[in-house]
């Protein structure tokens, strides 16, 4: 039995060319916000060439129950499209994703001699930014949130400008929390007794995220102790700068020459 290779996309730009090419084996993909998934194994020898925007790279897993190890007996990943590209391998079998060192890869399908259908298998690719190693000894970054963001931690003590700057200066931006999940994986990563500088700003009388230009209401806060602090007191004109951390897990407002930590985020 043969099985073709069925690309999934939302993007609409997309769908035409996907949907023209099902029924193909081997072609040219470019991915962009949305996952592409890719049926496999396949009764036939296929190549694909994966490709990406020029400063991301590429992140491929196992969906559908599968794992790397099983997918290995069916196709090689080549890092990049040149000939003699390095194969990509999971480190041990606990690696749910393995990441490209550029924009490009090529899949390499191998024909199955024997019947697959009771082990049907999908390969899930998508667009990643490259999450540095370190941005000096007092910083820790992570994947934090998802497989293909990437967030940094600098324990050194900046005011908020400052932060913004180092943020910027490593291709990233000072921080916009806007869901609860995101702050509570900030938190339990690098939250106890440590204070991070964001992106949130007072200005006019609003609280925006500066560094997406998003409005903070409505939306989701955390304040404490009350929906936003300090209001119609003597510190109001001055505190117009936000600090996730606060009493261990909360968001203050705080002057902005005041120096604390701050994180960095990168999203695709």
């Amino acid at each position: 039995m043969n099985y073709h290779i069925i690309l999934v996309a939302v993007c609409s730009a997309f769908i035409a060319s996907v949907s023209a090419s099902r029924s193909a084996c081997g072609g040219v993909v470019f991915v962009d916000e949305d996952a592409v998934v890719i049926d496999a194994p396949t009764g036939d020898d296929c190549v694909w060439k994966i490709e990406t925007e020029t400063d991301r790279i590429l992140a491929f897993s196992a969906v559908g129950g599968g794992s790397f190890e099983q997918l290995d007996e069916f196709l090689n990943i080549h890092d990049g499209l040149v000939q003699g590209s390095p194969i990509l391998f999971a480190k041990d079998q606990q690696q749910e994703i393995v990441y490209t060192t550029q924009s490009t890869a090529e899949i390499k399908f191998k024909k199955s001699p024997r019947t697959t259908s009771d082990r049907q298998l999908q390969l899930k690719i998508q667009k990643a930014v490259i999450c540095p190693t370190d941005l000096g000894l007092e910083s820790n970054c992570t994947r934090l949130v998802d497989d293909v963001s990437c967030h940094c931690a600098s324990f050194t003590k900046r005011n908020q400008t400052e932060q913004k700057s180092f943020c910027e200066d490593n291709g990233m931006l000072l921080v916009s929390i806007e869901t609860p999940e995101e702050d509570q994986a900030i938190s339990d990563t690098w939250g106890l007794g440590s204070d991070f500088w964001t992106s949130c700003i007072k200005n006019f009388g609003r609280w925006v995220w500066e560094a997406t230009g998003k409005n903070l209401y409505p939306g989701y806060v955390n304040w404490y102790p009350i929906a936003e602090p300090f209001c119609n007191d003597q510190w109001d004109a001055n505190y117009t700068c936000m600090l996730i951390g606060y009493n261990g897990l909360h968001w203050a407002s705080y002057h902005c020459d005041g120096v604390w930590g701050a994180v960095c985020e990168l999203h695709p």
